[in-house]
């Protein structure tokens, strides 16, 4: 009986000689490819962009009620935990984060302000050539404190479930049927790279009408079951009511430097909308959308959970390199936005008043 821990630095050896393999033959970069919008109109892009992210918080929740008994059921998890797409699920995350910003009254009271001020072309390019203007500008504080709470709590709601296939795992190694061989593994990583590879991004019934959510009409800052609500995934189960376990309740965050291109684009987007501007401007948007670091971190896990079930031997291996990788690194993704705010009376970060254009102030990498 193997410990589980040791397939996490299994799949860590493997992955690092994969990489080294893979960049000595890899093509150029390429760019990345729509998800959804192409067969859609323009204008619905963000909206369409969340179904993917709605699809994966909606597997969460089957995954958490689950029953592993058997290895059916086990195979049948496993293929509910891996069946997302990296790009589709990146891009969704952002735009759930852009709407969600966009409930903020102040922060679109002071986008609108900029735009009356500078005017809105103005406004609109100065946003397209730094992203991170927009979160500079009156309520930018406001719209990032909602962003971070909706995402730890997301995070949150991922993680519980992770670990509650991590600690399955630990269980299942006394169970004979899980303590046994995996059969065909090589065959099972394969499916599961195919699962992974393809687009799921429809979610379940008529929760995709819950997005047709316009700037400030809802308030996630005091209504935890609205649209970017610490509990909106757990409430959309059944009923409008709160089904699942509680998330993580709002804390004290600021946003965590080197992720802080992913807050940027959800601010901008959000923005965009305030200014009615979101529709008439695509191409844009579709580059918001893509977001390296953040599809980076998703392509990451995912790798991980190949080479994981790659090095794993018997059934129980398999589950726990589901919950490790296909779930708690993928909240990690989420929750590494955020970090703990500075202690009380530090000097805040959030400017005062409104900045500069962005064509007049010092450029941020698009990274």
């Amino acid at each position: 009986m193997r410990k589980l821990a040791v397939l996490t630095t299994t799949a860590a050896i493997a992955l690092f000689g994969a990489a080294s393999a893979q960049n000595a033959t890899a093509p150029a970069p390429r760019a990345p490819a729509p998800q959804g919008p192409a067969a859609t109109a323009q204008g619905s892009t963000v909206q369409t962009s969340i179904h993917a992210y709605a699809a994966y918080h909606s597997d969460i929740g089957d995954l958490r009620a689950a029953r592993v008994g058997n290895a059916n059921e086990l195979e049948r998890a496993l293929d509910i935990a891996a069946r997302h797409n990296r790009d589709a699920l990146s891009r969704g995350w952002i735009a759930y984060g852009a709407m969600t910003a966009a409930q903020s009254p102040a922060f679109v009271a002071g986008v609108r302000e900029a735009a009356a001020h500078y005017g809105r072309d103005a406004v609109i390019r100065g946003m397209s050539v730094d992203p991170g203007w927009a979160r500079l500008l009156r309520g930018g504080d406001e719209a990032t404190r909602i962003v971070l709470n909706s995402a730890t709590a997301d995070a949150a709601r991922i993680i519980a479930v992770a670990d509650r296939y991590r600690e399955l795992a630990y269980g299942l190694q006394r169970q004979g049927w899980a303590n046994a061989v995996a059969p065909q593994q090589a065959a099972r990583v394969q499916r599961i790279r195919g699962l992974s590879a393809g687009a799921l991004s429809v979610p379940p019934g008529d929760l995709a009408a819950r997005f047709n959510v316009m700037p400030v009409t809802l308030t996630p800052q005091t209504d935890p079951t609205v649209f970017g609500g610490r509990r909106f995934w757990d409430s959309v189960r059944g009923n409008g009511g709160v089904t699942e376990a509680a998330s993580a309740a709002p804390g004290s965050w600021r946003v965590k430097p080197e992720r802080g291109e992913a807050v940027n684009r959800m601010t901008t987007i959000a923005a965009l909308q305030a200014l009615g501007a979101a529709e008439s401007n695509p191409t844009l948007i579709d580059r918001l959308l893509n977001e390296s670091r953040s599809r980076d971190c998703l392509e990451m896990a995912q790798l991980q959970l190949f080479q994981c079930m790659s090095a794993a031997r018997f059934r129980y291996e398999n589950a726990f390199c589901m919950g490790q990788h296909a779930l708690r690194d993928v909240g990690l993704c989420i929750s590494g936005i955020a970090q703990p705010a500075p202690a009380p009376g530090q000097a805040p970060l959030a400017a005062a008043q409104t900045p500069a254009l962005a064509s007049q102030a010092i450029s941020r990498p698009n990274h």
